[in-house]
């Protein structure tokens, strides 16, 4: 049974508001039978009302402050945010049902509030071990997914893989055969920097936004060699951000989808800017397509992949008729 969304076992709240109306009644004595079913009536509405709320607060603080990345914060708030709502639920229910008379009480009212509480926090608990069984789950299946991916792609890298040392030994040849050149020596260092930062972060989980800066800085004079007064890529992160992590070469596949997709010429100039702001670093371009190009979107949904094995934070994704905006977030994670 479902009611504003939240999933409710209606077995479990009979019994605890059955175990409520008990615990009331063998406390009070049954004055007669009338007073036992309004005794259990009132348990029940009681644990409906609780379970409901305990229901929301546990579901709003595992979106918003899972346990692996904010345990105290987590513990804190739910105990308060639970036996705030038990306190207010349980007094609007007490002023109606004075109100209409439907059910007195003159005695054990601190003890009654005691159980409830009681009831509260082991209805809580209920939550909180089906949260952790099925996040146990999905953890364990994208574990075994993550696992097969893993093999398959070093198996790929083996297919493909060239010898590190015989390519940067190339490169080194290749600047000393142009060393008149500055502007070609500079591009092969940039590109030996490049390739070498590829290979040595392949492995990395996360790394510093620092050394993601250093590598678009690389990447940025390689485009534009290339492309020179038609794309324009400006950098606006300051060194505050630097100490946070993101995971390896995103930026720069951000900033190479903006260039893949987009026409790049003297007429269409691309505008790239990255910038960091509200806890995120944020990629965006003026929108022109390409005509005849269609986007699969694959390279955005392995960079969402990639973030939720960090956070439960979404990388966020806005494209108007003007502009394409991806901002992912930045990690505190240590490294």
């Amino acid at each position: 049974m479902r009611l504003f969304g939240i999933r409710i076992s209606p077995t479990l709240v009979i019994l605890v508001g059955i175990v409520v109306a008990g615990v009331y009644l063998i406390s009070n004595g049954v004055e007669s039978p009338v007073r036992g079913l309004v005794s259990i009536g009132h348990g029940l509405i009681m644990t409906a009302g609780i379970w409901i709320g305990c229901m929301a607060i546990v579901q709003y603080l595992w979106k918003k402050f899972p346990w692996e990345f904010y345990p105290v914060k987590h513990l804190i708030l739910e105990i308060v945010s639970i036996t705030a709502w038990t306190i207010l639920y349980s007094s609007i229910l007490y002023l109606i049902e004075q109100k209409l008379r439907i059910f007195e009480r003159t005695e054990d009212l601190f003890m009654e509030a005691f159980v409830t509480l009681l009831i509260t926090y082991l209805i809580t608990a209920i939550h909180e071990l089906v949260f952790f069984y099925q996040q146990w789950k999905q953890n364990f299946s994208k574990s075994i997914r993550l696992e097969k991916d893993n093999i398959q792609a070093k198996y790929e890298t083996l297919k493909t893989q060239i010898n590190p040392h015989f390519l940067f030994n190339s490169l080194n040849s290749l600047t000393n055969l142009v060393d008149d050149n500055e502007q070609a020596v500079k591009y092969i260092s940039d590109l030996s920097e490049f390739l070498r930062y590829m290979l040595s972060s392949r492995d990395k989980e996360l790394v510093l936004v620092r050394e993601e800066i250093n590598l678009l800085d690389k990447y940025i004079h390689l485009q534009q060699s290339r492309f020179k007064n038609t794309l324009r890529i400006d950098v606006d992160v300051p060194e505050k951000f630097y100490h946070y992590a993101i995971p390896p070469l995103v930026l720069q596949m951000l900033v190479e989808n903006s260039i893949k997709h987009n026409i790049i010429s003297r007429d269409k100039p691309l505008r790239v800017t990255v910038k960091a702001g509200n806890g995120t670093l944020v990629v965006e371009n003026n929108l022109q397509k390409k005509s005849g190009i269609s986007s699969t979107g694959q390279g955005l949904r392995n960079i969402s992949e990639r973030y939720k094995l960090f956070t439960t934070r979404e990388v966020k994704i806005t494209e108007t008729s003007a502009i394409f905006k991806v901002a992912i977030p930045l990690l505190t994670i240590e490294l």
